[in-house]
C-alpha cells in the first residue's frame, strides 16, 4: 500500500520550482500536482514535481528512459498503490479534491481518470463485453438498450465501430494490435472519464496503426484532458499542445510544444531535443 504524506506549505504553488522552467501552471487546471516526490524503498524516483494538467488539454511527457515520466503518470490514478515499496509525498488534486485522501475510493477514481497502457490489454471477453465492463461495474447503464448505446458510442468515438459492428460478440483478443489499442481506448471512455492517461500507447504498433491512434488523440483532446508518455519526440510534436521534459526524476521544463522543440529555455532540454543526451 502506498503511504502518502502531504507536505506543508502546499498553498505556495511556487515553492521549490527553481529547477523547473516554463509554463508549469494552467489557468483552467483539471489536475494539479504539487511538490510530488515518489520513493521506491530508499530510492527517489520523482523529485519535487509541480505541474498542472489543463482542461481539455493534450500534454506529452518526454525524457530519456528511466527519467520517471511513467512513474509520475501512474501517480495521477494511484496505479503506484499496487507497488508495496512505493511511497508518495506531496499533493495531487482532481477538481481541487485530494486524490490521496484516505476517504477516496480508487475504483471510482480510476473511472474518472482512465488509463491506456503500452501494450494493448483487452479482456479475454467479447468486443462488446470489453466496452460494457466499466459501465456495468460502475452502474452507469439503466438497461440493456442504454448499455448498447454506450458501447456503440464508445466504439464510434474510438474510431472502431465501422470495423467491428458486425462481430461484437467475437473475442477482443482476435483484433489486430492497433484495433486492440483502440478497443482499450473505447473501454476507457465508456465510463465518461475526465482525464485519460496514455503510457506509450503506440510503442507496440506499426506506423499505420500509430497514425490512427494519433488522429484519435487529436479528436479526443476536444473532450478530455489527455496525458501521454512517449519516447517519440516526433509524436509529442504531432499530438500535444504542451510538453513536459523530465530528467532523472526532475521536471526540467514545461511549455508549448512548438516552443519546447524550437526554442527550449533550459540547456538540458536543448541537449535532449538535439540528441546530445538520451
Amino acid at each position: 500500500m502506498v503511504r502518502v504524506k502531504t507536505m506543508v506549505n502546499i498553498k505556495d504553488d511556487f515553492k521549490n520550482l527553481d529547477l523547473t522552467v516554463g509554463d508549469v501552471f494552467s489557468k483552467d487546471a483539471r489536475l494539479k500536482a504539487r511538490n510530488v516526490n515518489v520513493f521506491y524503498g530508499i530510492n527517489k524516483a520523482i523529485d519535487n514535481v509541480t505541474i498542472d494538467i489543463g482542461n481539455k488539454e493534450v500534454i506529452s511527457f518526454i525524457g530519456p528512459s528511466g527519467c520517471g515520466k511513467s512513474t509520475f503518470l501512474r501517480c495521477f490514478n494511484r496505479m503506484n498503490d499496487t507497488i508495496d515499496s512505493c511511497r508518495i509525498e506531496g499533493k495531487i488534486t482532481l477538481e481541487d479534491e485530494n486524490i490521496y485522501d484516505d476517504k477516496i475510493d480508487v475504483v471510482p477514481l480510476r473511472a474518472r481518470i482512465g488509463m491506456v497502457f503500452q501494450k494493448p490489454n483487452p479482456f479475454p471477453k467479447s468486443i462488446y463485453d470489453n466496452v460494457a465492463y466499466g459501465p456495468r461495474i460502475h452502474g452507469l447503464s439503466e438497461n440493456k438498450e442504454h448499455l448498447d448505446n454506450i458501447v456503440e458510442e464508445s466504439l464510434k468515438r474510438a474510431g472502431l465501430w465501422e470495423e467491428v459492428n458486425d462481430r461484437l460478440l467475437s473475442p477482443g483478443t482476435g483484433l489486430s494490435g492497433g484495433q486492440q489499442q483502440r478497443l482499450c481506448i473505447a473501454r476507457a471512455i465508456a465510463v465518461s472519464p475526465e482525464v485519460i492517461l496514455m503510457d506509450e500507447p503506440c510503442s507496440a504498433l506499426d506506423p499505420i496503426a500509430t497514425a490512427k491512434i494519433e488522429e484519435l488523440i487529436h479528436e479526443l483532446g476536444n473532450e478530455y484532458s489527455i496525458v501521454i508518455v512517449t519516447h517519440s519526440m516526433q509524436q509529442a510534436a504531432r499530438v500535444s499542445k504542451r510538453t513536459a521534459y523530465f530528467h532523472l526524476g526532475k521536471l526540467i521544463e514545461v511549455g508549448k510544444t512548438k516552443e519546447i522543440f524550437t526554442r527550449p529555455r533550459h540547456n538540458q532540454t536543448e541537449a535532449y531535443i538535439s540528441g546530445k543526451i538520451g
